[in-house]
C-alpha cells in the first residue's frame, strides 16, 4: 500500500513503521480495527497511510530548501524576486476576493469562517447546527470555483518562485 503513494521502498517501510506506532499509540481497542478475529481493516490502514504520506510530503516540501553555494544564496535573497513573488502571492488572494465577493452571502460567510477564522467544518457545523454535510458541499463548491477563477494568477505565482 504504501508503494503505491510513489515513494522508494525506504520511505515505504518508515510509513509502515510509523503507521504501526500510530495504530499503537492511538487505537485503545484493536476490534475496532479488525473487520473480524482474523482479518484486518485494510482501509483504515489505508488511510492511515495516505495521512502519513501525505503531511510528511508536505512537511519535506514546505521546509527544506537545498543551497549548493555561494551564488544560490544571492539569487534566494535577491529582494527584487521575493518582491516579485509576494506580489504575484497577492495577486492570488486579490482574485479570490473578487471571485468571493459575487457568492451568495450563505456561501460567503461559511467560506469566511473555515478560512479566515480557520474553523473546521465540524466545529462550524456544532456551532451553527448547519448539517455537516451542507456545509461540506459549500466549501467543496467554492473552492472548485476559486481553482477555476484563480488558476492563471496561481501559474503566474509559480512561474515567479521557479525564476529563483
Amino acid at each position: 500500500m504504501a508503494k503505491s503513494f510513489g515513494v522508494s521502498p525506504e520511505d515505504a517501510n518508515e510509513l509502515v513503521q510509523q503507521m504501526y506506532i500510530r495504530i499503537t499509540d492511538y487505537v485503545t481497542n484493536p476490534k475496532k480495527i479488525l473487520y473480524n478475529e482474523i482479518e484486518v481493516n485494510t482501509y483504515y490502514v489505508y488511510v492511515t497511510l495516505r495521512n502519513l504520506y501525505l503531511s510528511k510530503h508536505h512537511l519535506n516540501k514546505k521546509n527544506t530548501v537545498y543551497i549548493d553555494d555561494q551564488k544560490d544564496i544571492e539569487e534566494i535573497l535577491l529582494p527584487e524576486s521575493l518582491e516579485q513573488q509576494k506580489k504575484k502571492f497577492d495577486e492570488i488572494f486579490d482574485r479570490i476576493d473578487k471571485i468571493t465577493q459575487n457568492w451568495y452571502w450563505y456561501d460567503k460567510k461559511i467560506f469566511n469562517i473555515h478560512f479566515f477564522n480557520q474553523m473546521s467544518m465540524r466545529k462550524i457545523s456544532r456551532e451553527t447546527k448547519i448539517s455537516l454535510s451542507s456545509i461540506f458541499n459549500t466549501l467543496s463548491n467554492g473552492k472548485k470555483k476559486i481553482r477555476e477563477g484563480a488558476i492563471e494568477e496561481y501559474r503566474k505565482y509559480l512561474k515567479s518562485k521557479s525564476k529563483d
